[in-house]
């Protein structure tokens, strides 16, 4: 009996498709891995600002127009640097608004550790260029210019 082998034309498509199907695995495997290893590499980069949390309280506004409040580093690791341009966005009940003030404008600043406090003092007769002293009640949000997302407190309903 004589025993017939695959034809050499037959032996190299098979070989071409077993290695182009393992090319594919080793690609989608790859792709993967880096895109799991980059998302790693982010949340390492963004833990950069774990430890910052702030509150605002004590929140007053007096019948000279002045705002007074107080911005808390409640956080028991993270200090916020000197270079940490806090902004400060106040809302009046009546839409008016001012966005986006430095908080360095309107406080003695040297950075905020843990558990320290600083006082702010604003005039709201003509904040930003908006008269916004109108209104009855404020809501005051200071946000880091360090760790925007981590660090942002809201001190709601401040009224006179």
């Amino acid at each position: 009996m004589k025993r017939k082998a695959i034809s050499p034309l037959i032996a190299t498509i098979l070989l071409v498709v077993v290695a182009v199907a393992l090319i594919a695995i080793v690609l989608t495997w790859g792709k993967t891995f880096t895109q799991d290893s980059l998302a790693e590499t982010t949340d390492i980069i963004d833990s950069s600002c774990s430890g910052a949390h702030l509150n605002v309280s004590n929140c007053k506004v007096g019948t000279d127009g002045n705002i007074t409040f107080y911005v808390k580093n409640i956080g028991t690791t993270y200090t916020f640097p000197l270079t940490d341009e806090f902004m400060i966005d106040i809302t009046t009940d009546d839409s008016k608004d001012s966005t986006n003030l430095n908080l360095t404008n309107y406080a003695t600043w040297a950075g905020l550790g843990p558990g320290q406090m600083v006082q702010v003092d604003m005039d709201l007769s003509n904040l930003g260029g908006k008269d916004i002293s109108s209104g009855t009640f404020f809501d005051v949000t200071v946000r880091s210019s360090v760790c925007p997302t981590d660090a942002v407190a809201t001190a709601k309903n401040c009224h006179r």
